[in-house]
């Protein structure tokens, strides 16, 4: 494996053949980032590893929903809900969440504008309530960030930054795609002397879709979703200005499928609503040029309610609520003395609340944090040196200390090297310490930490455990500890007039992970009983490589490839002493697992890679783009007892999604797009049930900006 990675590396090193400058790169390299630093820094100056997906991208691809953009990235893996999202493979019905160095969506930090969207159930954050109509663009940050984040940043950050308020402005976006899919977007924004004001609209619906008729119910019910988004500057002076943003999402999905209720088959109806309301306000105070600071104010509430009905009756199966808030208020400080240095600095608090049908009554927690980074300019500026670090006090645990540094040495206009090592951590959330949850068609449990204790006792004294049971050991277990990890990237860029070939490598270690266990009694009705630990140690490492070609000012081509090693230490150890054994699920037959044998955590791919050829010709008004992204095969579930995936039976077969965009620009107002996504329409119905099947879709894009201009000049 060591010879892999040399090999790889060298290989980019080697590639130097390359000279001249590309225009378009410099531009490229010269966007402005914020997430890497929390503060606005140059693309091609960033020492950590950084990646932008731009506002013209987005509108090539067609897509509205920002999955769909984030899984053609490189070394970004949609997880699907019937997957194993934690490290042992348990199935997790979510949703999708996104998966970034082998790491589980847990570890990888959403961000929208820069303040943390909540609502994960099993650490997965629904990304399908996030529009694209407004993304000005997303940064995505990978390796350890919890210096600068804190909790959930343990494989990255992903940042959706919407756009602001700018002069005289209105679009408007109809779409249509298969499963009678139809997307209506509405933007407004103006700029009244020192006020600016934005507002954004979207509504996006679907009958769904079915991929076994043979069952009853679809693959997936129907629903429809709102989102909405207000924006309002305001310019007190040239150093004083103030933001407001508020955003609502509304989503109402049909609930339809059959189940076995008392050994009979039955079917169940109802709904699930989710509703999701942001503020946020800022006061940005630049005294001098060279210093600013920020007065922040974020409040999130996100809530979910779902219930269903026994059919043709108004008896009541289940019915679930879930309700969240944050409220984090915080001071940052930046100061910049340009070709020296730059420092930023931060306090603040992070409330957070639930009520939740399946957590024991309401819970809160309070989180300290206080935050430091500077970076350096060294060698004329060719060397850039970067160090911070974060401490996060949280009520019910002991200080953490997360510290990063990183580097950048860019000793000609074209290469570019990299290197970054930090700490991580991801405290226990709601669900590991608190849930209380029955489930009532099979019969299992599934108790938090601190629930387990006073939860067996209860049952014991009910007679709701199997005879005999001793649950001495389990009444006053230890707490669960937050998981930790470091993580390291070495890196490499080279750019010139018509290539940009980028790679690195990456390792990340993570202790004392939770995991599910299960207790060595049952129910009395013979059903499993779940909870909670601290286990092992597991690693993730790997290469990630993308290239660009630019064959001509319209064509340009591009690729991107990751190779993935994640396995358990735990796992491995146990191979090598020959104590893991197998059993075959037909003849039942048991051996010994060998290292061959073991593939690695479940749910990850070892190779994953994009292929991209983009036409962009502004002067005929033609673009077209092709996208191909291919995942390889992944372990998706235990069969023969061994906690592994380690059978062709367990694994999913790798596959390839194949989309295309054709866009006509009419004039400056108007533009025409049509294209598919998933042209050869892969499914996997039981094991991939997020993938619809082929889709057909059209978009119609106005703008009325110039309209406003040329309306205001004749007025005058």
């Amino acid at each position: 494996m060591k010879i892999f990675y040399i090999t790889a590396f060298s290989f980019l090193i080697s590639l130097t053949s390359f000279s001249q400058e590309d225009s378009s790169k410099a531009k490229q390299l010269d966007e402005v980032v914020i997430t890497a630093t929390r503060t606005e820094r140059r693309l091609g100056n960033v020492a950590v590893p950084t990646f932008v997906i731009s506002r013209k991208t987005i509108l090539q691809t067609g897509s509205l929903r920002v999955q769909d953009i984030l899984q053609e990235q490189t070394g970004v893996v949609i997880v699907n809900s019937n997957l194993g999202t934690s490290l042992n493979g348990y199935p997790n019905p979510f949703g999708q969440g996104v998966q970034m160095l082998g790491l589980d969506p847990a570890y990888t930090l959403i961000l929208l504008d820069g303040e943390p969207l909540v609502g994960r159930n099993a650490g997965i954050l629904k990304l399908g309530r996030l529009a694209t109509g407004n993304i000005r663009q997303v940064e995505i940050v990978k390796g350890p960030s919890s210096s600068l984040y804190g909790s959930e940043a343990m494989a990255g950050v992903i940042n959706i930054i919407t756009t602001s308020p700018q002069k005289e402005k209105i679009e408007l976006q109809l779409h249509s795609a298969s499963n009678n899919t139809l997307g209506t977007t509405a933007s407004y924004a103006n700029r009244f002397n020192k006020t600016g004001v934005q507002f954004f609209v979207n509504r996006y619906s679907s009958s769904g879709y079915d991929l076994d008729p043979s069952l009853y119910g679809k693959t997936a019910d129907p629903f429809r979703d709102w989102n909405g988004q207000l924006k309002v500057t305001h310019d007190f002076s040239n150093k004083l200005q103030w933001l407001i943003s508020l955003r609502d999402f509304d989503s109402k999905q049909s609930n339809n499928y059959q189940i076995y209720w008392q050994n009979n088959p039955a079917i169940v109806k109802g709904y699930t609503t989710e509703k999701d309301q942001t503020a946020f306000t800022q006061l940005r105070w630049q005294w001098k040029p060279e210093h600013k600071i920020y007065f922040r104010t974020f409040y999130d509430r996100y809530r979910n309610h779902s219930y269903v009905n026994l059919d043709k009756t108004t008896t009541q199966f289940d019915e679930t609520t879930f309700d969240q808030s944050i409220l984090k208020p915080e001071i940052q400080f930046e100061s910049n003395k340009p070709g020296n240095s730059r420092y930023v600095a931060g306090v603040g608090t992070y409330f957070e609340m639930i009520n939740a049908s399946r957590y024991a009554g309401k819970r809160s927690l309070t989180t300290l944090y206080a935050f430091t980074q500077e970076e350096w300019y060294l060698l004329k500026q060719k060397l850039t040196i970067i160090a911070g670090g974060r401490i996060d006090k949280r009520s019910d645990f002991a200080a953490r200390l997360s510290p990063r540094i990183g580097l950048a040495y860019k000793p000609d206009d074209k290469w570019k090297f990299t290197a970054s090592t930090g700490r991580g951590f991801k405290a226990p959330d709601f669900r590991h310490l608190y849930l209380n949850f029955f489930n009532s068609q099979i019969g299992y449990s599934l108790l938090g930490s601190q629930e387990l204790g006073s939860e067996l006792l209860r049952m014991q004294q009910q007679g709701l455990l199997q005879p005999g049971a001793d649950i001495t050991p389990y009444l006053n277990t230890p707490g669960l500890q937050p998981e930790t990890s470091f993580g390291s990237h070495a890196g490499a860029r080279y750019t010139d007039t018509r290539w940009t070939i980028e790679g690195g490598l990456f390792r990340n270690d993570i202790r004392n992970l939770i995991d599910v266990f299960t207790l060595p009694f049952s129910r009395s009705n013979g059903q499993a009983i779940f909870s909670y630990h601290n286990v092992g140690r597991v690693y993730t490492q790997g290469f990630e490589m993308d290239i660009k070609y630019k064959v001509s000012p319209v064509i340009s081509i591009s690729g991107g490839y990751q190779f993935l090693d994640a396995k358990d230490k735990e796992i491995i150890r146990q191979i090598k002493k020959g104590s893991l054994y197998k059993r075959d699920p037909v003849t039942f037959e048991t051996s010994t697992v060998t290292r061959p044998d073991y593939f690695g955590l479940f749910n990850r791919s070892r190779h994953t890679a994009n292929f991209k050829i983009l036409y962009d010709n502004e002067k005929n008004g033609w673009t077209t783009y092709l996208r191909l992204v291919y995942q390889g095969k992944f372990g998706y579930g235990d069969l023969n007892g061994d906690n592994i995936a380690d059978d062709p039976l367990e694994m999913v077969k790798g596959h390839v999604m194949v989309n295309a965009a054709v866009a006509k620009s009419i004039n400056h107002h108007f533009q025409i797009q049509a294209g598919a996504e998933n042209i050869f329409d892969y499914t996997n119905a039981q094991k991939l049930p997020n993938i619809p099947g082929r889709l057909f879709f059209v978009n119609m894009n106005y703008s009325f900006g110039k309209f406003f201009q040329n309306n205001k000049t004749n007025k005058k």
